[in-house]
């Protein structure tokens, strides 16, 4: 059977948007302004649709409530070209939504409740069997089940798929195997915390990849570094890979524009390290269009993206 897709496992979430002038601290009230129902979904619906937008041939496992916030994410996936065979939709409880706060900056603070991603269930993971078998990647993030995903790693290995974590949220990793993981895609503050150290401790990429290598026995590691691009880790050889400016609007979606487009450069045959390169171009491609779902860039868009930048990485695909 040819491998020439990719399965996700995640969750879909709506997202409520709300702009702040800062963030609230504990029992403090702040006013905000330009709420809205964005175009907006979990990390897994977002990875999907970034992969699909890429024409990537994207399977979608996941589980949304029989309800008007999951008919929303169901047409988003549809209009992108998503593969949603096997997503499930369950009576039982409510689609998931998050809640966020972007600050001048255009930094977020999330606040999710699950709903239906909750109740993904092993079984339901068993009967994707085949969208396993035509995946030569699987990319698994953890607004599920921690222990769901894992067990989505464990079916990657098993099927022989190549499995890549994007660890987030990553403190309910802390105390678990990471032993069917072949690629880990953290961000700073996520690599940190599955190793137990203080978020607010200043450690070198270097350390963190290196860190995380020799405790969890992962060899392909890429830390997104936000405006500072990434570091790639591979095999013991570490490379920083800068992010070319752009005019920064929001930041929610651009970690899952970065982690499809490093499954488009594997897909394409590139290296771990061009690959990673690919995904700091459609990172910061997503970071110059307000709300997620429309700042995945499409191919076309990706390689016009890197003529403009002199980027020649894509030149090919």
């Amino acid at each position: 059977m040819k491998r020439d897709h990719i399965i996700i496992v995640g969750a879909h979430l709506q997202g409520y948007f709300m702009r702040v002038e800062t963030f609230p601290k504990e029992d403090e009230t702040v006013i905000g302004w330009d709420f809205k129902e964005a175009l907006d979904g979990g990390k897994g619906s977002h990875q999907a649709i970034a992969c699909a937008r890429l024409g990537i041939p994207t399977y979608f496992v996941g589980k949304v409530g029989n309800d008007r916030l999951g008919k929303r994410g169901i047409q988003w996936m549809k209009e992108a070209g998503v593969n949603l065979r096997y997503l499930k939709i369950t009576n039982d409880k409510p689609t998931g939504a998050g809640f966020v706060m972007i600050n001048p900056k255009g930094v977020p603070a999330i606040t999710s409740a699950m709903g239906a991603n909750e109740d993904l269930s092993i079984g339901e993971l068993e009967s994707a069997k085949e969208a396993f078998l035509r995946s030569s990647y699987l990319m698994v993030s953890l607004e599920i089940p921690v222990d769901i995903g894992l067990y989505a790693c464990k079916l990657g290995k098993k099927y022989d798929t190549n499995v890549i974590l994007n660890p987030a949220p990553s403190k309910l990793l802390v105390g678990k195997s990471l032993k069917d993981v072949d690629i880990l895609t953290p961000n700073t503050a996520e690599a940190k915390t599955i190793l137990g150290i203080d978020p607010d401790e200043n450690v070198e990429p270097k350390i963190l990849a290196e860190e995380i290598s020799k405790k969890f026995g992962i060899n392909k590691i890429a830390i997104s570094l936000g405006a500072n691009g990434a570091f790639t880790y591979e095999n013991g050889s570490c490379w920083s890979i800068p992010l070319v400016k752009v005019k920064t609007l929001d930041t929610p979606g651009a970690g899952d524009a970065f982690n499809s487009g490093i499954v488009l450069g594997l897909m394409k045959g590139l290296s771990f390290k061009d690959s990673v390169q690919v995904g700091c171009l459609a990172g910061g491609y997503a970071v110059t269009i307000r709300e997620s779902i429309p700042s995945f860039p499409t191919l076309e868009q990706l390689k016009k993206s890197a003529e403009e930048k002199n980027i020649k990485i894509v030149e090919k695909f």
